[in-house]
Parts: C-alpha cells; sequence; structure tokens
C-alpha cells in the first residue's frame, strides 16, 4: 500500500492538534497555582467530597490548591484526614488560621475556606513556617447536607418544587459562609411552616381519626386475618380460571346494559319494590317471635294434614287470586280480584 506524503501530514496534523486541546483541557481542569507556592498541612475529622485540585480560599479570593488527600491515625481507635495544600508565597498565614471545608455549588464541589481570628492579638499569633501543620482544633468538617437533608422529607412532601428549590438554595448559601443568606433561610423556612401551622386542627383530626382506625383494626384482627385469607383464596382461584375470568368481563358491558335498560323501563316499579321489601322486613323483624313460633308449629301442622289426607279425606284449598304486575300492567291469571270465595 502506498501512502502518500500529504496524508501523513494531515494524520500528524491531526494527532498534534488533539494532543494540544487535551493539554488545554488538562491545564484548564488543574487550575494550577501561579509562581511560587509553600506548602502546609490541615488536619480533619472527616473531608468528604474534598479532592486534590479544589480551590483554597481567603476571604473569597483564590490563593492557591489543595496538593493531596491523605487517611492517618489519630490514635484511640480513631482516625483523621491530612489535607496538603498549595499556598501563593505572597500569602503568609498566621498560626491562628482555621480552615472549613464549604460547598462550591449545589453539585457538591468542594473547596477549602481559610480565615484569620481578627480578635487575636499580633504578640499570640505568629507567622506559620512552610510545612507547618494546623491541628484539628482549628478546623471545621464539610456539613453533611445529606443527613440534614432527609430530616426535612415531611416538610418537603407538602411543599411545592419550586419552593424546595429555593429552601435548600438558601441552606448551601447559609453554610458557604454567606451569613445574608440566613435571613432569607429564615424567611423561607416560616412562610413553609405558616400553612401547615393553618392546618393543624385538621392534622390533629386525622391522627385522631388514624388512631380510632386503627384501634378498630387491632380489635377485629381475627376477622382481618379471616378476610385477608379469603381474599387470597380468591385471588388464587381467580388466576387459575383466567379464561372465564376473561370471558366474563367480555360480557359484563352488555349484561349491565341489559339491566340498566331494564332498571330504565321499570318506571320506578324497582324504586316501589325495594321500599315494599323494607316494609316487609320491618314487619318480619317487629313479630320475629310470632314468626319463629309459626315456624315452630309449621311441622306439627304438616302432620296433621298428613294424617287427614291417609284416611281418605281431602282439604279443599282455594287460592283467592294470584296477580302479575309488570310496569302500569297488571294481570290476575285466577280471575278478578275479589271473587265469590274471597269477597
Amino acid at each position: 500500500m502506498k501512502v502518500r506524503p500529504g496524508q501523513v501530514i494531515r494524520l500528524s496534523l491531526f494527532c498534534l492538534t488533539g494532543v494540544a486541546c487535551a493539554s488545554f483541557v488538562a491545564n484548564t481542569l488543574s487550575v494550577p497555582v501561579r509562581g511560587s507556592t509553600d506548602s502546609y498541612s490541615f488536619e480533619f475529622t472527616d473531608v468528604e467530597g474534598l479532592n486534590p485540585g479544589n480551590p483554597v480560599t481567603m476571604s473569597g479570593v483564590r490563593i492557591g490548591r489543595v496538593d493531596s488527600v491523605a487517611f492517618a491515625d489519630n490514635g484511640g481507635g480513631t482516625s483523621k484526614a491530612i489535607v496538603d495544600v498549595e499556598i501563593e508565597s505572597q500569602y503568609s498565614l498566621e498560626s491562628d488560621v482555621r480552615a472549613a471545608v464549604r460547598y462550591g455549588d449545589m453539585l457538591g464541589a468542594r473547596y477549602l475556606a481559610l480565615t484569620q481570628d481578627d480578635s487575636a492579638t499580633t504578640v499570640s499569633a505568629r507567622q506559620l513556617e512552610p510545612g507547618d501543620t494546623i491541628p484539628l482544633a482549628q478546623t471545621t468538617p464539610p456539613i453533611n447536607l445529606t443527613a440534614l437533608m432527609n430530616g426535612f422529607k415531611p416538610l418537603f412532601a407538602a411543599l411545592q418544587p419550586e419552593q424546595v428549590n429555593t429552601l435548600t438554595r438558601s441552606f448551601v448559601e447559609t453554610f458557604n459562609g454567606q451569613g445574608q443568606a440566613m435571613t432569607t433561610l429564615l424567611d423561607q423556612i416560616a412562610t413553609m411552616s405558616s400553612g401547615l401551622v393553618d392546618r393543624q386542627d385538621v392534622f390533629a383530626q386525622l391522627l385522631t381519626n388514624m388512631n380510632t382506625l386503627l384501634t378498630s383494626v387491632d380489635e377485629r384482627q381475627p376477622e382481618l386475618v379471616g378476610l385477608l385469607d379469603g381474599l387470597n383464596d380468591l385471588s388464587t382461584s381467580v388466576v387459575g380460571q383466567n379464561d372465564q375470568l376473561v370471558s366474563l368481563l367480555d360480557q359484563g358491558n352488555r349484561t349491565v346494559s341489559s339491566l340498566a335498560q331494564i332498571m330504565a323501563g321499570s318506571n320506578g316499579a324497582f324504586g316501589q319494590t325495594v321500599q315494599q321489601l323494607e316494609s316487609i322486613t320491618g314487619s318480619w323483624i317487629a313479630s320475629t317471635d310470632e314468626f319463629n313460633k309459626l315456624l315452630a308449629n309449621l311441622p306439627q301442622f304438616a302432620d296433621a294434614a298428613n294424617r287427614i289426607g291417609s284416611y281418605g279425606s281431602f282439604i279443599s284449598l282455594y287460592l283467592c287470586n294470584f296477580t302479575l304486575k309488570a310496569g302500569d300492567m297488571e294481570a290476575n291469571i285466577f280471575g278478578p280480584t275479589h271473587s265469590p270465595v274471597c269477597s
């Protein structure tokens, strides 16, 4: 295969361009410290999320970067983290300097913020030498926002997404050292909590009803267990007869439609029938003792009638009327309503 010089040149230019772009991206991401630097070490109990390359700031100005993060034994079965940083040589650190790991943005990026104790006198504070270590007493680990936000889950469930975003942003700004955000944070909490306070009567009634419901369920635990067992048996039977169930559902529409037509054509007769049934059942309930006596005497009456018929005698029974009614139509199949016998 013959390779042309032009192809080699174009391939070389493409490779050089790719290497240059990769170097440019790497330099952009690494953000090196300009000029000469001094190294210092900070001890932390926790540096979750802090990585090499994260910026080091003082009064909001970037003065260095994190060089490395290492694990170390703190004795007594505990551990600590050693954070090595590079600080521009033009900036000097005092022995009373304090360091805190803070959130850089909503995505969880961290940075190391340094502050000087303004209340300390120049006699008590000395200038740190390169390589010195700042102890645990002068460092603050990052806030675990995940655990903090989980504590507000019940509140977030009652809020709109926009309100949750505003509250979360206020939390992040507050823990980033922006004190002016504290007022906004408190205002947001007060506004969002006022809606819950206005509905405390509803919540109290809901809790009371839930307590009553749970008490009833506890008292009827055997019935509930039986109901669940019955539902389990029913579901098992239904699963074993899928074809019949599908057929029933397919025909259910036609059946319900026919029933609706019958109900519509009854012209109120169905409602009257239900009302009459209510009257009948009311009479039965009021005469329960007499009805029980009737049922108890029916076997004796049947035996007497059987003995009468066994000797060749006859028992004459005459049905006065038997009326069928459908809508406005009424028919007595045994003759007129008032016969000579049943006058």
